[in-house]
């Protein structure tokens, strides 16, 4: 009979800092997975694996005690929950991605990468940083972890890739924004959400771009993953679904945007434009009366309301306008479900969302992969913390992929919404760092 792991608990006193205890980690010996996951007051920092599940080519794998389970993806998000509710393994937590093309489970959507679509693991241990210390929950290796938290090494010194673009798809991607402009004018949709990727044949050091990253950009969520062959470093100013202890469900549609001025006064001038834009404003508003659709599907309709309308956040290279939108859930729902009634975001796909994912499936060429899905974590009790996956950097293979899109709507401008991918790319663009063996 096979024995059933146990978490042990421990405290080490005194602040660490995570990006130093991470890249000790990453690259000793005994970590292969690890996931780090910063927002919301807490950095969480994870490794190894005890369980997984992962949708891939059609098929829902769960591996557990060296057994592993296979079966026909049909309703993967439900089929991922049922598996992890099986774990003997109290209060576990799920970290991991759910990638955009897990939508064409959903939607009349027909692409999909040949790389895991879902991945999500219930690690082997799991570090909590705080101002006083670091909280350590692992079922292995305790004093090895120990050892390394009280050990100070700095990062490496390390240089910035200077990614130089041609801006050659410029035409191309500008001539299928006006063929959605002509098709939302035509009244078979409001809003769709058209992205568009650079490519770079090299090894990320997701560690070290990370910590760049950190240095010059701002953001709601920010993590910093390695889960198999996959790689994303990212720092999202959307979170696409929290669920606390009480059963409340958030979303945070960012809809409406404008590049940061180069003086104050510029600034300010965007960031009234957001206002003034009809364009801008008719986008946000449409997206929040569809998510507060999404949210009463899955909550008690009194429940639910929206909050914070139409702030404006401020990012590095964009400013957007915010609301949020929750409600508590039905008693017969989990965060599973508000996880379905929600992906993919509003905001990275378009409204109606049935309608504008069959045209970004036609008007893209490649399968989206985790870009625009959901980062983050859901735990055993159904809480969760998922950020939209923007403003990222994924490795997949020995391709490095960028990506960004814009929400095109009937009085879009084509070269507007291209220097707008272009603005957001930009968030990543900048910070990247290349491994070196």
């Amino acid at each position: 009979m096979k024995k059933t792991p146990m978490y042990e608990e421990t405290f080490v006193a005194g602040a660490k800092e995570p990006l130093k205890v991470l890249h000790q980690l990453a690259t000793s010996d005994f970590v292969t997975d690890y996931l780090l996951y910063e927002g919301n007051g807490e950095v969480r920092l994870v490794g190894n694996v005890v369980a997984k599940v992962e949708v891939q080519q059609d098929m829902v794998r769960f591996q557990y005690a060296g057994d592993t389970t296979e079966e026909p993806a049909k309703d993967p998000l439900k089929q991922a929950e049922r598996f992890l509710h099986t774990l003997p393994l109290e209060q576990w937590t799920a970290y991991g991605y759910v990638g955009f093309d897990v939508c064409k489970y959903y939607y009349n959507y027909s692409k999909s990468s040949a790389e895991p679509i879902l991945c999500m693991i219930v690690p082997e241990f799991e570090l909590r940083f705080t101002q006083s210390g670091v909280y350590v929950k692992s079922v292995t290796q305790q004093d090895e972890l120990i050892k390394i938290l009280e050990s100070e090494v700095d990062l490496p010194t390390y240089e910035r890739y200077p990614l130089k673009l041609d801006y050659a798809d410029r035409e191309n991607y500008q001539q299928k924004v006006q063929c959605l402009i002509d098709k939302i004018q035509q009244r078979k949709l409001h809003k769709a959400i058209l992205s568009r990727s650079v490519k770079v044949h090299d090894q990320l050091d997701p560690v070290l771009t990370y910590a760049e990253g950190s240095n010059v950009n701002n953001s709601v969520r920010s993590y910093c993953l390695k889960l198999g062959g996959t790689k994303v470093v990212g720092f999202s100013p959307e979170i696409l679904m929290a669920v606390d202890h009480e059963r409340f469900v958030l979303t945070n549609p960012l809809a409406g945007t404008r590049p940061r001025g180069d003086s104050p006064e510029r600034d300010r001038q965007l960031h009234d434009e957001l206002f003034t834009d009809a364009k801008e404003v008719k986008e946000h508003a449409l997206s929040i009366w569809l998510a507060q659709d999404e949210i009463r599907s899955v909550c008690e309709p009194d429940t639910v309301r929206v909050l914070d309308f139409m702030q404006v956040k401020r990012y590095r290279c964009v400013q957007h306008l915010s609301s949020r939108v929750g409600g508590t859930l039905k008693a017969d729902r989990t965060s599973w479900d508000a996880l379905k009634a929600l992906l993919p975001g509003i905001t990275v796909s378009g409204i109606d969302k049935a309608s504008a994912l069959e045209w970004i499936s036609q008007l893209e060429e490649e399968p989206r992969g985790i870009y625009a899905g959901a980062v983050g974590w859901i735990d055993s009790s159904d809480r969760a913390d998922l950020a939209i996956a923007i403003r990222s950097v994924f490795q997949y293979g020995d391709v490095i992929s960028f990506q960004a899109g814009a929400g095109i709507m009937g009085e879009s401008n084509p070269e507007n919404e291209y220097m707008e991918t272009v603005n957001k790319m930009n968030t990543m663009l900048s910070t990247l760092v290349l491994k070196h063996e």
